[in-house]
């Protein structure tokens, strides 16, 4: 049942990003932006081969402490207090474990744009979601990511590069930067 309940979620998660009005897969035109520091708290590998197969940026690298201009990218869970948790719990709890308990949680992507460690641009995504979770289940905040929350992260690099694109502050640092730093071709 539980996988059913997955396929579902995924499925209606995928029907949402197929939207062309929702998900405008950014293709990047012009000047490669500077290279950056690439600082994240994402384990998955692919996530940042994804960002660096859009070729906006001359180089992404989490080595180059030296480097003026970074990126922080940041994903977080939390559960919500809505009473959703607490009354589920005191069900399940009276059931010895039978009923599950039901969360309600955010899951939410935090992209950073920074120079000299100050920010200059912030951009965030986030998603909503229930879970259903045995009483028995342990802590809710340690489990690994849901596939949606890596398909939710994937469709948000899209979404943040094409509002960079647009950001006027960056894209007046990106200008200076290459007046100061042009590219060799």
């Amino acid at each position: 049942m539980m996988k059913a309940l997955l396929k579902g979620c995924i499925a209606s998660l995928l029907v949402v990003l197929a939207s062309p009005s929702l998900a405008e897969d950014y293709q990047h035109t012009g000047e490669k932006y500077p290279p950056v520091l690439f600082v994240t708290n994402i384990e998955n590998q692919s996530f940042k081969d994804k960002l660096v197969s859009y070729g906006a940026f001359q180089k992404i690298d989490a080595e180059s402490v030296g480097l003026p201009i970074g990126v922080r990218v940041l994903k977080g869970r939390r559960t919500k207090s809505d009473g959703t948790q607490f009354s589920t719990l005191m069900l399940s709890a009276t059931t010895l474990g039978l009923i599950p308990v039901v969360s309600n949680t955010e899951f939410k992507v935090r992209y950073e744009v920074f120079v000299l460690g100050r920010s200059i641009a912030e951009f965030n995504y986030q998603t909503d979601s229930t879970e259903a979770n045995s009483l028995w289940a342990g802590q809710p905040g340690s489990r690994p990511n849901k596939p949606s929350e890596d398909l939710f992260m994937e469709y948000t690099l899209s979404q943040f590069l094409n509002e960079l694109k647009d950001h006027k502050e960056v894209q007046e640092l990106f200008a200076e930067y290459h007046e100061y730093f042009p590219v060799k071709k």
